[in-house]
């Protein structure tokens, strides 16, 4: 195998000329599911290259920290976090992909952030796996199938600051595996599901701000257990807080603490026993509660 190796600036990133990704890349993306099921995006594209003028390209691994200098759009994956503690700085410029595919791809990597632009019209806009101390902070995810999809060993990672709108599924997918993250203090706005803890454990859903769903503000799965959904502003959905109800039960020992539901057709939704529900305010509901 032939790899160069090109460095810009404050910057380092392998290119492999069309040939297969150095060891640990993932293979390629195919599209989510869009319904609330628990398979996942697979791993992004093997395409790792660069432009001939040495401008990053779609589908570069990213091996050092890098400032983005100008927009991309893919026909497949985005970009791929190649090494540990990578700092990638969007730098307000926009990633387009054609609904395939990954963003963003972190799979296996520590304490790598993720912030400042916008991620566009893909399969997932960032997809998180077997990774920790990751922070997504400051990012416009839309119109992609799911804005952040956290799969299995998305472990203490933080997603906060964003807007996520027009997502086609979810604006952030916990996937079963997922344990201790934090999502706080996000604006989702127009997302078929605002936050979806489909098999979420000890995650926190904080602060959030979500409206115009098309189906719930965040929906709470039966494989979900531990978490906190506390604070969050929830207006204007078919239903604000949704506990499902599948063929082998619905949710318990989660804990539904002091959000504030206004304007929802139904603030709570589904059987709440075996959890903690307190302190939540309701204005201007069809209903406060329904089944």
């Amino acid at each position: 195998m032939r790899w160069s190796i090109v460095i810009l600036g404050a910057f380092v990133l392998a290119a492999c000329d069309g040939r297969p990704p150095l060891p640990g890349s993932p293979s390629s993306v195919p599209p989510a599911n869009p319904t609330d099921t628990g398979s996942g995006v697979a791993s992004p594209s093997v395409n790792v290259s660069l432009e001939v003028n040495g401008v990053v390209a779609c589908g570069a691994t990213i091996i050092a920290n890098l400032k983005l200098g100008h927009d991309l759009t893919c026909p497949a994956g985005g970009l791929v976090i190649g090494a540990d503690g990578i700092r990638l700085d969007l730098n307000g410029y926009t990633v387009t992909g054609s609904g395939t595919g990954s963003g963003i791809s972190i799979i296996g990597r520590r304490n790598v952030s993720v912030f400042g632009g916008t991620v566009r019209n893909f399969a997932a806009g960032m997809l998180i796996m077997n990774s920790t101390g990751v922070l997504v902070k400051g990012n416009r995810l839309l119109e992609n199938t799911d804005g952040v999809d956290c799969q299995a060993g998305c472990v203490e990672n933080t997603i906060k600051e964003n807007e996520l709108r027009d997502n086609q599924a979810r604006g952030v997918m916990l996937r079963g595996g997922s344990i201790k993250n934090v999502v706080k203090e996000n604006i989702l706005i127009g997302n078929r599901v605002g936050v979806l803890l489909f098999g979420a454990v000890g995650t926190t859903v904080k602060e959030n701000v979500m409206s115009e769903s098309v189906l719930a503000g965040i929906r709470i799965n039966v494989l979900a257990t531990n978490n906190l959904v506390m604070e969050n502003a929830v207006s204007s959905n078919p239903a604000g807080i949704e506990v499902l109800v599948t063929p082998t039960g619905s949710a318990r020992g989660n804990s539904v603490v002091e959000n504030r539901l206004s304007t929802n057709t139904c603030g709570l939704k589904g059987p709440t026993s075996g959890n903690t529900i307190r302190e939540n305010v309701f204005q201007g509901t069809g209903a406060d509660s329904c089944a």
